[in-house]
């Protein structure tokens, strides 16, 4: 069976307010955050992060950038243990979507600007905004990535020079609590927040041959690309308009919280 939109009576059962066994796969710190959130609304959580983060040492000799690139706050995280970064606070920052914007400000770095929530619409407003004589650039990136972001600004004369800052591993389990949920089909909503963490849970689904347990589940992807790794999977795939935190969480039932 294809994941697949709420239709009829399914839409009835998800859209009405009451509050929904959740399970959230986001990474720790972001998960407890998030969990709060969401209990706050009335729903029950079960927290299962299917990326585990480490940030890599600091670099030896990172170039001086006259501008730098977020894409995470795993990135803003990892720059932030750079003895170095205390000197480029004051440098343009540009970054991917409000809350990684958010968490380099409150690293200190004072010129934080964005208009995207993902890598390509970074890229155009980049570009838009400095010149390609401005250079180096400095990208924190994660260790597994697309190559998009730096192919675009590459392609258009820039001097990127990216760092692997973190790495995100995938889990090979849910954990025995969510597990257990999701083969008592109590599982009503699963929150997914990147391409990777899809990957990685549907990977675990298949493993375990879990699929038939998802038939009244409902997938909230963060974006078209997290949703693609959970096409044909039963149940229902809803994908948020815009590929941020407010939208997704928007997607669920009012809780009674």
């Amino acid at each position: 069976m294809r994941a697949k939109s709420l239709p009829g009576a399914a839409d009835r059962i998800f859209s009405r307010a009451e509050a929904l066994r959740i399970l959230l796969t986001r990474p720790e710190p972001d998960a407890s955050e998030t969990a709060a959130r969401l209990q706050a609304g009335g729903h029950e959580v079960i927290v299962a992060p299917l990326l585990m983060i480490a940030i890599a040492p600091p670099p030896s000799d990172p170039p001086d950038p006259k501008a730098i690139i977020l894409t995470s706050r795993n990135g803003v995280r990892a720059l932030a243990t750079w003895p170095q970064a205390s000197g480029w606070h004051d440098l343009p920052v540009f970054a991917t979507g409000v809350a990684t914007a958010r968490s380099a400000r409150e690293a200190g770095f004072t010129d934080v600007r964005t208009a995207a929530s993902d890598a390509a619409g970074l890229a155009d407003h980049f570009m838009a905004h400095i010149d390609k004589d401005v250079r180096p650039i400095l990208y924190p990136a994660a260790r597994d990535r697309t190559g998009a972001l730096t192919e675009g600004l590459r392609a258009g004369g820039y001097d990127v020079r990216t760092i692997e800052a973190y790495s995100a591993e995938m889990a090979r389990t849910l954990g025995a609590a969510a597990m257990d949920a999701v083969r008592r089909k109590a599982i009503e909503g699963v929150l997914l927040y990147s391409n990777r963490t899809a990957e990685a849970f549907r990977a675990i689904i298949d493993r375990y041959d879990l699929s038939e347990h998802l038939q009244m589940t409902v997938l909230y992807a963060l974006s078209d690309r997290v949703a693609e790794p959970l096409r044909g999977l039963p149940g229902w795939l809803r994908v948020a308009p815009h590929p941020d935190e407010d939208s997704l969480l928007a997607l669920l039932p009012k809780g009674r919280g």
